[in-house]
């Protein structure tokens, strides 16, 4: 629980550093008391250093000294980390007639030095951690460099050997493959100017199968035109081939039709006329000239029945001449068109297959062109593969010139080595020493946070206490001002 209680009480003074230290600084004049306290602390009674043998002196003086900035902030003296510390600091008992405020100072004072020194040793003692970890990492780089001298030094002869070897095979190798580079990328160029002459071969024959097939869409067109116009020319006679056909019916029909009603008139006159001469009436005057409007009616029904009879022949006459007119000029319409529809069938044969060869042709050169730029893709791949190989073979044998340079670095250098490796027995020699005083900061830090325990965690219970005071404080005014 107390390692539970050091480790929220740190967590704070980490936190509030800044203002604690700020604190401190203010209540600068009490510490005076505040080093007394501290050397009432430091030296408790029975451990009055008068009384102290002289080769505890000589001890000290061979034990590696403390940084100043771990010294203890009354006297100036490390603290002694020796002796466990178990017991809280006594504190100062107050001169009689001491004010107030005065006792407020100088508990704050006391405070704030022990927040210092434990937050100085607890930095003293990641500085030197942090510096001995960079040994480590210095002193591990040193031996790695070291064995990879003595290695390259003890094996010189044989690295330069195989590294030669390696490098001369790169350098074959290169040259090989720019050698097979330069060959490919001459294929690669005949077969892309063969594809521009088979472009070019293609794009003409194309223009001509198109101009042909063109012309013969255009007489397919032509005689599909004429086709037309022969059909409603045909048409035309028909329906003027039926109209007469119904005109020579109706207009018969209609001229025998004439006949019959002027001889049924003429008939129905003398039935009436042979009437009013057998009943003759008693008024003579009227009978007669009843009489006489029969007889002129009777004339004109015999005159317009004689023209009926003499227009009947005629009309028939005209009607089937232009009956006969009209079946001449069907016939005549429907001559053309067995020629014009074999003539519209050739053209049309000839447009589909002028279209089928220029799709054909077109289709062909589509997948010559097709075949002919896979085999160029794959010359060029092959090409890029020869430049991999190039660009592998260079940077391996620059690899090997790098390996045989360095090695003749070494071998040409020994004192080089000598100088690592005595660099190195130096580092190994620093880092013990490093570690020893990592250890007696470790051991100085926690010394110092038993021994400030009680007056930290005072301290900051108080600065927390205000904190919560003043919150307190603020939130009465605000509530009373909101009233």
């Amino acid at each position: 629980m107390v390692d539970d209680f050091d480790t929220k009480i740190d967590g704070m003074e980490n936190e509030q550093d800044g203002v604690l230290e700020g604190a401190a600084d203010v209540d600068a004049p009490a510490s005076d008391s505040a080093a007394a306290t501290a050397k009432e602390v430091d030296a408790p009674e029975g451990t009055a250093t008068v009384d102290a043998p002289e080769d505890a002196g000589a001890a000290a003086d061979d034990a590696p000294r403390i940084p100043e900035f771990l010294q203890h902030p009354a006297t100036g003296a490390a603290p002694r980390t020796s002796q466990v510390v178990d017991e809280e600091p006594v504190p100062t008992e107050e001169a009689p007639g001491a004010s107030p405020v005065e006792a407020v100072g100088s508990f704050f004072s006391e405070g704030a030095a022990a927040v210092r020194e434990m937050s100085a040793a607890r930095k003293a003692h990641a500085e030197a951690r942090e510096q001995l970890e960079q040994l480590d990492a210095t002193i591990a780089d040193e031996e790695a460099e070291l064995a990879h001298r003595r290695e390259v030094a003890a094996n010189y002869h044989a690295i330069i050997s195989s590294e030669t070897a390696r490098r001369d095979g790169a350098t074959k190798a290169e040259q090989a493959a720019e050698v097979e580079q330069a060959r490919i990328q001459g294929e690669i160029d005949a077969l892309k100017e063969r594809l521009q002459q088979m472009k070019d071969a293609d794009s003409q024959t194309e223009k001509r199968l198109k101009a042909a097939l063109d012309a013969a869409e255009a007489r397919e067109a032509s005689s599909r035109e004429n086709g037309a116009r022969l059909q409603r020319r045909l048409d035309d006679a028909k329906r003027n081939l039926e109209k007469a056909e119904e005109d020579q019916k109706n207009g018969v029909a209609a001229a025998q039709a004439a006949v019959e009603s002027a001889e049924s008139r003429l008939a129905m006159l003398h039935d009436e006329y042979a009437e009013v001469q057998r009943n003759p009436s008693a008024n003579s005057a009227a009978y007669s000239v009843r009489a006489d409007e029969l007889q002129t009616e009777i004339s004109d029904a015999a005159h317009e029945l004689q023209s009926a009879r003499d227009d009947l022949p005629r009309i028939t006459k005209e009607l089937e001449d232009a009956l006969a007119h009209a079946r001449k000029a069907v016939s005549e319409a429907e001559k053309p068109m067995d020629d014009a529809k074999q003539a519209f069938r050739e053209v049309s044969s000839a447009a589909d297959e002028a279209r089928n060869t220029y799709r054909e042709a077109k289709d062909d050169a589509t997948e010559r062109q097709r075949k002919l730029k896979e085999e160029i893709s794959g010359k060029e791949k092959e090409r890029r593969a020869q430049e991999q190989a190039a660009e592998d073979a260079r940077a391996e044998a620059s690899e090997a010139q790098a390996l045989i340079d360095e090695a003749n670095d070494i071998y040409a250098h020994p004192e080089v080595t000598e100088t690592i490796a005595a660099r190195l027995e130096a580092d190994r020699a620093e880092r013990e020493e490093q570690a020893v005083e990592v250890e007696q900061l470790a051991s100085t830090e926690k010394a110092v946070r038993e021994r400030t325990r009680g007056s930290r965690a005072r301290f900051i219970g108080a600065i927390v206490g205000i904190v919560v005071l003043v919150v307190a404080v603020i939130a009465l005014v605000i509530v009373f001002m909101n009233r």
